[in-house]
């Protein structure tokens, strides 16, 4: 009994270090995911002068994962007659929760809003563009830093379970 519950230990610890490992990795792809979501908002409000609501539904169809919910819960906001800035600052507090993103990405990710709606298509892809280096440089930071911490914490993870054996026995 006492051998089971030590493996039964080490597992749910290193279960949880490899979910957070997970998580970690998972944050460059959502950068990446989140500049590509912004360049087709970009061609969409620069080269089409596609309306904002029609703009959000394309995203919507073209975006994967958690921002393909995200554009959703953005176009039915703002078909519902919420200015583009409120719909923006609603739906990235209603969403972040199915994020692995950090609290700076989205201080720059609520920086987009800021623009949507308010200026002209000139104005918008200068803001769209500033955003975008600003999600590269994070990007290209995160991929750096992520295998490291995710190695860092799936050992983590295990050794605890370990330690907490030892300390148990």
């Amino acid at each position: 009994m006492v051998i089971f519950s030590a493996i039964i230990l080490i597992l749910s610890c290193g279960s949880l270090g490899l979910y957070l490992a997970a998580r970690i990795k998972k944050r460059p792809v959502e950068l990446r995911e989140a500049l590509t979501a912004l360049t087709l908002l970009d061609t969409e409000i620069l080269w089409g002068s596609t309306p904002l609501p029609e703009a959000f539904s394309v995203l919507k169809e073209r975006t994967e994962g958690s921002w393909k919910s995200f554009f959703a819960e953005l176009e039915r906001q703002v078909q519902e007659g919420t200015s583009a800035y409120m719909a923006w600052q609603e739906t990235i507090k209603k969403e972040e929760k199915n994020f692995c993103l950090k609290p700076e990405d989205w201080q720059v990710i609520q920086n987009v809003g800021k623009g949507l709606g308010r200026s002209d298509h000139q104005e918008q892809h200068k803001q769209l563009e500033l955003v975008k280096q600003q999600l590269r440089s994070m990007q290209e930071q995160a991929l750096l830093t992520c295998d490291k911490q995710a190695k860092m914490w799936s050992y983590l993870g295990f050794l605890c379970g370990i330690a907490g054996v030892i300390f148990l026995i």
